[in-house]
């Protein structure tokens, strides 16, 4: 009976660090400047300088790099750390982030993988171990410049390349059709963004989401007279991106707040 428990108790222990490590997500990633976004997504607080980084089979923990911003060793629940170092590729490279204590062989292990991110070019690092963890599509990247940001909710259904963002990133022709059917006024805004929709588009839900990937907006409204009203008076200045989910798609514009 004792053993049992003591079995049960060390399940329930590795089950609950497993469910608060796969919280921990990249948000953000400028390779011109070898700076890496972290974030908790989860409710406690978790040190995560143990944490594994790679990139095109370079490996290095979280806590080798030079903080910028928040506490790796201590972050909390929807917490960034901004952090600096190594050396990524700006012409085209992946990211991925792995469980405490990975090495060697189990960067090739998909249960090892907490999280995933390439841009400018497909087929980099770990992009095979991302596909098999179902969080990465083969050959998929984020186009434009950086900084490339995540703009999701950090759940698990909100994985892979449609979820992150470039700066000048050129679309398709179908992305520019639903790009020109929505609007952003003013930009650089102060107090109040108007977002203008066509008639025949349907917004389903909008997120403001900062630099840090952290969301400062969210909501369902719906449009008026083809019209939504957003407050940002007490928002402070800086870059933004706004996403906006239609029943066509979803697009992603950036915002400017100034004061």
């Amino acid at each position: 009976m004792k053993k049992l428990l003591q079995s049960l108790l060390i399940m329930l222990f590795l089950g609950t660090a497993f469910n608060t490590t796969a919280q921990i997500r990249i948000t953000g990633v400028d390779p011109a400047q070898n700076l890496i976004f972290i974030r908790n997504y989860g409710t406690t607080t978790v040190d995560v300088t143990g944490h594994m980084l790679c990139s095109k089979f370079n490996y290095f923990s979280v806590g080798s790099l030079t903080v910028i911003a928040g506490n790796p060793s201590a972050l909390g629940s929807m917490q960034t750390a901004w952090v600096q170092g190594n050396s990524l590729d700006a012409n085209g490279a992946d990211l991925g982030l792995f469980l405490p204590g990975t090495s060697s062989g189990g960067f090739g292990v998909a249960s090892n993988m907490l999280d995933f991110v390439q841009w400018k070019t497909g087929g980099n690092g770990r992009e095979s171990v991302a596909v098999a963890k179902g969080i990465w599509t083969a050959a998929a990247f984020v186009c434009g410049d950086p900084t490339y940001t995540y703009t999701g909710d950090g759940s698990s259904a909100q994985v892979g390349v449609s979820f992150w963002n470039g700066v000048n990133c050129t679309t398709s022709i179908e992305e520019n059709k639903l790009e020109n059917k929505i609007n952003l006024f003013p930009n650089p805004a102060y107090n109040t963004i108007y977002i203008d929709i066509a008639s025949s588009v349907t917004v389903l839900s909008y997120r403001l989401v900062n630099l840090l990937g952290q969301t400062i907006i969210e909501s369902t409204e719906n449009a008026v007279n083809g019209k939504i009203t957003v407050d940002v008076s007490t928002i402070a200045k800086g870059n933004y991106s706004m996403t906006i989910t239609t029943s066509e798609g979803v697009v992603n514009k950036k915002v400017v707040i100034t004061p």
